[in-house]
């Protein structure tokens, strides 16, 4: 696991916490209605991405829109579902969290909706996973201060209690929106996961504003200026420098880090806005930021375990620290002894599941592209040659040698040998139409090698020249593709 943050990724992981900080002062000090300004936020938003996204990736939504998609098309469906839920649920984030600061402090505001983790916890225990011992005092503990602030807020009027409920809801609707975010992002590249979301949530809150007679832009100039500031921002400079930091740090680390967004919100309110927390308060707010501390923390050194098909047996899922270990390569009575039976056994869709679980688990604690979270690609590759499905598999690999070679340090020795794997299922591929899809891209993959330039195969140097045989292997499809 990596430990350690370099200066870029701390500097990135700064400007995070900046930008988030801004969201509850910006919206206390605009004076338009808060339903119009969360509308407005996202609306803009998607304006500004979505079509960067679309001409970025005007190939993907081509592909998918015309059916072509040939990697797990059942998948790709799943995760726009689960998008599209978690749409709702960030739309849900933004309609209770924004009210909530013009209600209560912001100082208040910001802490309790950073208890978002400890809500994430308990939805874990809902999705069968133990929580340690620490999780749950960490849990007790911000409860504890939740309640205690809370109850101070209560001096100020039944308005500041009622906007405390709204930042926790705004909370828990956040840990929704995770959780989904988690089922979907395997399947769905980040660029049209984001659009999907943005989308989804603009839609819904206006909606929203529509059914509950929300006056739409009819803002004044200092709203307009807090708008702007809501989409430069936490908007696009909050969540490009955490997509970064994510992609090169482990996301507990990340996350602790993102803690400090409430003191600096409290600071900004204080500085800008003039509103000072009452001392009676103080204690509570660090006890919730005290309490999520210790469940981030907890939660980056719980392992889950993984059963077998009888239930019967539940193995320790660790993660190597060797990300080229294959299938075959594994020892005897570990996962991936497991996740090899499974898949012989032709219980792919089970296999598919597990993998899934620990590619996410990599992904929330090493970030996106991190080796760890890279080697569960290269499993899924390898179940894809189980399965006979070699296009696919050559896809995966394809995948991996792009994140390795995207990673802060990049090993040239692990990007050949994925280069290689991928070329290996390529010439085993029968679909003629994914062969010839991939065979550009496997080229253009070799051509920025180094040192790698006079040693791309003949057989996909000269392809579609007729010198590379048909395979009569007939592949067995594979998770729905």
């Amino acid at each position: 696991m990596r430990t350690r943050l370099d200066t870029l990724s701390v500097t990135a992981v700064l400007v995070t916490v900046c930008a988030f900080s801004a969201t509850a002062p910006l919206t206390a000090f605009a004076t338009g209605p808060v339903l119009a300004l969360a509308l407005g936020r996202n609306a803009l938003g998607f304006l500004t991405l979505g079509p960067a996204v679309a001409l970025i990736r005007r190939r993907e939504f081509g592909k998918v829109f015309r059916k072509e998609r040939f990697l797990v098309r059942r998948e790709q469906r799943r995760g726009a579902l689960f998008g599209i839920l978690a749409g709702t649920a960030l739309a849900a984030h933004f309609a209770t969290f924004m009210p909530s600061t013009r209600m209560t402090s912001v100082a208040m505001a910001t802490a309790l909706v950073a208890t978002q983790p400890i809500w994430q916890a308990l939805i874990s225990t809902f999705q069968g996973l133990r929580l340690p011992r620490a999780t749950w005092a960490g849990l007790v503990v911000s409860v504890m201060g939740a309640v205690i602030a809370s109850g101070m807020d209560g001096r100020s009027g039944t308005e500041a209690v009622v906007g405390d409920i709204l930042a926790l809801t705004g909370a828990c609707a956040l840990a929704g929106y995770t959780a989904l975010s988690e089922q979907a992002r395997p399947d769905v590249s980040t660029p049209v996961y984001s659009v999907l979301c943005s989308a989804v949530c603009t839609v819904e809150l206006l909606v929203v504003c529509l059914l509950a007679r929300t006056p739409l832009f009819t803002f004044d100039g200092g709203t307009w200026l807090a708008l702007l500031g809501l989409l430069i921002f936490p908007q696009l400079l909050g969540l490009f420098s955490l997509n970064f930091a994510l992609g090169r740090a482990p996301a507990t680390m990340v996350s602790v880090f993102l803690l400090l967004e409430a003191p600096v919100a409290a600071l900004v309110g204080w500085l800008w806005l003039g509103q000072l927390p009452a001392a009676t308060t103080w204690p509570g707010l660090i006890m919730i930021m005290a309490g999520v501390t210790v469940v981030v923390v907890a939660d980056a050194r719980r392992t889950p375990p993984l059963s077998d098909a009888t239930g019967a047996t539940r193995l320790p899922v660790t993660f190597p620290q060797h990300p080229l270990l294959a299938l075959h390569q594994a020892p005897g009575s570990d996962v991936y002894t497991y996740l090899r039976r499974q898949a012989h056994a032709g219980r792919f869709a089970e296999v598919e599941a597990a993998i899934r679980d620990l590619e996410t688990r990599a992904v929330r604690i090493h970030g996106a592209k991190s080796p760890e979270a890279t080697h569960w690609i290269e499993v899924r590759a390898e179940v894809a040659r189980i399965a006979g499905n070699h296009g696919l598999a050559a896809q995966l690999w394809l995948n991996a040698a792009r994140f390795h070679g995207s990673a802060p340090a990049p090993d040239p020795r692990r990007i050949r040998d994925c280069l290689d794997r991928a070329h290996h299922e390529w010439r085993d591929t029968a679909d003629e139409h994914i062969v010839s899809t991939l065979a550009p891209v496997l080229r253009a993959m070799y051509l920025k090698d180094v040192g790698r330039a006079g040693e791309i195969p003949a057989d996909l140097r000269a392809y579609p020249a007729p010198v590379r045989a048909e395979s009569s292997q007939v592949t067995r499809p594979v998770h729905g593709s």
